[in-house]
């Protein structure tokens, strides 16, 4: 399917093409031609033959043209990066007549359709669908273009091409399939299987606060029945030791964080694992918030709860990219003693891979440290730890091998500098970056350390 997405006109464009079986057929009249004797009948045999075959596919592309089905594209209003999303083509043919159709989508630039394109028999007054896959690959919002249709009658001499006007905006967002896995595990007491710690289950211990909705996974002993027959929905009783906290997500989308590993960035890895940990905070009735951060504070959305604040969160990242541009680490402590002035968990989503780029964080983690709890969570960085251990057969490949080592010397130092200013970190591989933060987030919750 074509990657050029434009702006289409209200009219549909057609296009008169030889269909599949005018070649083969007018192939047939060249023995007419080598039959004349030397008269020249034969080849005017032929050429009428050929005549004839180009008139019949003519008259059968218009009347192809003039009874096109009429087609549609279906997909979803929020398409997920990285992930296969499943785009549905439906057609209709409002003749009498079967047709054969192959539809052909224009895709935004850089996007693959599987398969390039879809084909199928459409009898007369049916309906039918077809659909494609795309991996987006990157968030934001793009837009599509026409559908091309390829229209071949019964005889297939002629055929028509239809540009169907179809311009459609997408817009891509960050991978939220996982927290509904999560969400489901949670339902049917299994978060252990999907690699989450075993963790004291809040509530019981402590000195009773407040009433809140049940959630997922709340024993069932701290149900309040009184409060859950008059409200007819499941109330739970909350428990000092249980009192709603803020956490304060902070995204760095600076330049370190472009770097591509597997089908997504840095920075999507980061804004997946972001968004799971904001779920979970949610739902265990902390306050949520959101910083991404640069060279400036690009986006903030204040500390809230509720599925409303998941939504917010998500709208502000969807279409967030990473820039050109150093980071302010200095910028990003000032902005959030100035928003943030009760104590919250600051739980910051970067690299380390370079000491320039990180070392003002471990500079200016004293002033967060006089209120704040901060975290730091970043990835294994897998390209130089393979080219660290990786054999040395020439010049070149020891030369790779000491810059990688250098290079990861330079981020264990980083690491240690933070930690001894009070930062905590969380290192995981890219895959693992999510279950690991959240981990980190139940342990600090289940310790009281806000």
């Amino acid at each position: 399917m074509s990657d050029a997405a434009d702006d289409d006109d209200d009219r549909p464009a057609k296009k008169l093409v030889p269909g599949s079986r005018l070649a083969m057929l007018a192939a047939g009249g060249l023995p007419l031609a080598f039959l004349d004797g030397g008269t020249g009948l034969g080849l005017g045999a032929a050429a009428l033959f050929d005549a004839a075959l180009v008139a019949a596919a003519a008259l059968e592309a218009r009347a192809l043209a003039r009874r096109a089905p009429e087609v549609e594209r279906r997909m979803d209003s929020r398409l997920v990066v990285g992930v296969e999303n499943r785009i549905t083509v439906h057609l209709r043919n409002p003749d009498a007549r079967a047709i054969r159709v192959t539809v052909r989508d224009d895709l935004p630039p850089g996007w693959e359709a599987d398969p390039p394109e879809l084909s199928l028999e459409l009898p007369g007054h049916a309906r039918r669908e077809l659909s494609y896959t795309v991996v987006p690959p990157k968030r934001g919002r793009f837009r599509f273009g026409s559908l091309h249709l390829k229209l071949e009658g019964t005889a297939r001499l002629g055929a028509s091409i239809v540009k169907v006007p179809a311009s459609a905006d997408a817009r891509v967002f960050p991978n939220v399939l996982g927290p509904r896995r999560y969400e489901l595990a949670a339902r049917l007491g299994d978060l252990a299987a999907e690699g989450f710690r075993a963790i004291r289950k809040a509530g019981g211990g402590g000195e009773f606060e407040q009433l809140r909705e049940y959630v997922s996974g709340d024993a069932y002993r701290d149900l309040d029945w009184k409060s859950t027959a008059k409200r007819q929905r499941p109330v739970t009783r909350v428990f000092e030791q249980e009192r709603s906290q803020t956490v304060l997500l902070a995204i760095d989308a600076g330049r370190m964080m472009a770097t591509r590993l597997g089908r997504i960035s840095k920075l999507d890895h980061a804004i997946n694992a972001a968004l799971l940990l904001g779920w979970v905070a949610l739902r265990k009735g902390d306050r949520v918030g959101l910083v991404v951060f640069g060279d400036q504070v690009h986006q903030f959305v204040a500390p809230g709860r509720g599925q409303a604040q998941y939504r917010k969160i998500l709208d502000a990242l969807y279409a967030i990219e990473a820039e050109d541009t150093f980071v302010d680490f200095r910028r990003l402590v000032e902005f959030v003693q100035i928003r943030q002035r009760k104590r919250a968990l600051l739980v910051m989503f970067s690299d380390l891979l370079d000491e320039a780029h990180a070392m003002p964080l471990a500079e200016h983690a004293a002033l967060l440290r006089r209120r704040h709890l901060a975290v730091c969570v970043t990835m294994h960085d897998p390209v130089a730890e393979r080219l660290a251990d990786a054999p040395v057969e020439d010049a070149k490949a020891a030369y790779m091998r000491a810059a990688a080592a250098d290079l990861l010397a330079e981020r264990e130092h980083v690491k240690a500098h933070l930690q001894k200013s009070g930062v905590q970190l969380v290192e995981a591989p890219p895959g693992e970056l999510a279950v690991a933060t959240v981990n980190r987030y139940l342990a600090i919750k289940a310790r009281h350390s806000l």
